[in-house]
């Protein structure tokens, strides 16, 4: 039997067929297309992540003479789809990196009391990126379509929906919601009523790795005989993928955007650092995340935008041969603001330091450090609350360069895992589709490498880094007038 796990992605829809033991047996990938109408914003057609699925899924049949016994589906968290009574779609989906909702966060935190009454009942205050202020965001903005609105769904949960006609969620993505509490299990009562909105417009919550159906779309017919299985955020489902799933394991994920993430017995809140509280896919278990916001879309920006037209391996080569703490140069990676530990909405790149004696190799080398700096003060926030951490996997894209895992480790000051499989969300998931038949999955986690930071460079990056907090903390205001100064044209 086969088992697939499908991860609706910010850049791009994956698929994955695994056999009983964990093997990958296909895999497939199609890029998506994102829109930026304005500064700050960002938004994808769900309509492209429903064809694009198909196309995946008819890709892998294509290269297998088994049939898929299950399937399951992890996807991008906070970002918010829209349906009418019709089950179609009103508008572009509003991406979890969309920042356009500061005012509605603030407006809704006062509603509620202030930020600690939030935290203390939904877990996380209410950031740009979650779903709650999309849709105060739609009500003032866009009342024509919030009129209309009959269902609100998270990416995943549209997909599935696709497949199988029916509505639901999971605990893991709607802890992500600021309308969910991780800590009671339910929605809450009181956002709901803020917001002006009725459960019924809600997903009902099942558990993750429940089977929710057999395929019925029409555009699949050759799955007809295939259930799915409810997944999980791609956070979540990408630490179950990697064996992230007790007490003390942690991962970091070096993806578009990049996270730390912490395994707990009991939901600790964070009142101070800005790291997040969710459910796991795991039943009754927590995890807490520190996001930032622009990782590996931190080097594809530079890439591009400097036109640097060159292999990966030369990429590598390039960014390796150069000194640690990059001659001098220093970048903030917060091209679309930033979440852990600034939420900061309006924080923006910067490159500093630069002089005549710098070269391309140097900025590039600093990307790769701007991104490690970002990620540590997040892994930093997290051990600030007292979290016992065993082991450390590294996984997504950006894992893949060996000197940007190096540059990590050396700044955690920590052994970094690598792993023989690394198929992210997409992998989580294909353990939930096949433990739903029953399938013993723990054997399926085996590491291959593990990375150790190299003493003198952790003593360089402990200095770089005080003074790259220091540049945040000069220019946190400067960020706020230039946002201003754009809005007014």
């Amino acid at each position: 039997m086969l088992y697939a796990g499908i991860d609706i992605g910010t850049s791009s829809v994956k698929g994955i067929l695994v056999d009983i033991n964990g093997n990958i047996v296909a895999k497939k990938n199609i890029q998506i297309s994102l829109q930026t109408p304005k500064p700050g914003w960002m938004e994808q057609d769900p309509g492209e992540w429903w064809s694009a699925t198909v196309k995946v899924i008819k890709m892998l049949v294509a290269e297998i003479n088994e049939p898929i016994f299950s399937l399951a589906v992890s996807g991008q968290m906070h970002s918010i789809v829209v349906l009418d009574s019709s089950g179609e779609i009103l508008r572009p989906a509003i991406l979890w990196c969309d920042q356009r909702t500061s005012k509605q966060c603030q407006e809704l935190t006062l509603k509620y009391g202030g930020e600690k009454e939030v935290i203390k009942a939904l877990g996380n205050p209410i950031l740009t990126g979650f779903t709650a202020p999309k849709i105060l965001w739609l009500k003032e903005n866009e009342p024509e379509v919030f009129q209309k609105v009959c269902t609100f769904m998270l990416p995943k949960d549209y997909i599935i929906f696709k497949l199988t006609k029916k509505i639901t969620t999971e605990p893991s993505d709607a802890s992500g919601t600021s309308i969910y509490s991780p800590i009671t299990g339910e929605y809450d009562v009181k956002m709901m009523d803020i917001l002006n909105i009725d459960e019924k417009t809600l997903p009902p919550i099942i558990d993750s790795g429940e089977v929710v159906g057999k395929v019925t779309a029409p555009e699949l017919p050759e799955l007809s005989e295939t259930f799915v299985v409810q997944g999980g955020a791609d956070n979540a489902a990408a630490a179950y993928g990697c064996g992230v799933e007790n007490p003390g394991d942690s991962m970091v994920s070096v993806g578009t955007s990049g996270t730390v993430v912490t395994v707990l017995e009991k939901p600790i809140m964070d009142f101070e650092h800005g790291v997040h509280l969710f459910n796991h896919v795991r039943k009754g278990v927590f995890y807490h995340m520190a996001v930032i916001l622009s990782a590996t879309n931190s080097l594809n920006w530079f890439l591009d935008r400097f036109a640097i037209d060159k292999p990966f391996s030369e990429i590598e080569r390039i960014a390796a041969s150069k000194k640690t703490g990059a001659n001098g140069v220093i970048f903030l990676p917060y091209l679309n603001g930033e979440r852990t530990p600034h939420r900061d909405p309006y924080a923006r790149g910067v490159f500093f330091g630069i002089s005549s004696f710098n070269d391309t190799g140097d900025l590039l080398r600093s990307v790769y450090e701007g991104v490690a700096y970002a990620l540590r003060d997040g892994y930093e926030s997290i051990i600030k609350l007292g979290d016992r951490i065993n082991s450390i996997k590294i996984v997504g894209g950006g894992s893949k360069s060996n000197i940007w895992s190096q540059i990590i480790s050396d700044n955690f000051g920590v052994i970094m895992q690598r792993l023989s499989v690394d198929e992210g969300a997409a992998y989580g998931v294909a353990r939930l589709a096949a433990e739903s038949s029953g399938i013993d999955t723990s054997s399926w986690i085996k590491v291959t490498k593990s990375i150790k930071p190299i003493s003198s460079n952790m003593k360089h990056y402990n200095k770089m880094i005080k003074l790259y907090r220091k540049l945040y903390i000069s220019l946190k205001e400067r960020f706020q007038e230039l946002d201003e100064m754009n809005k007014g044209g």
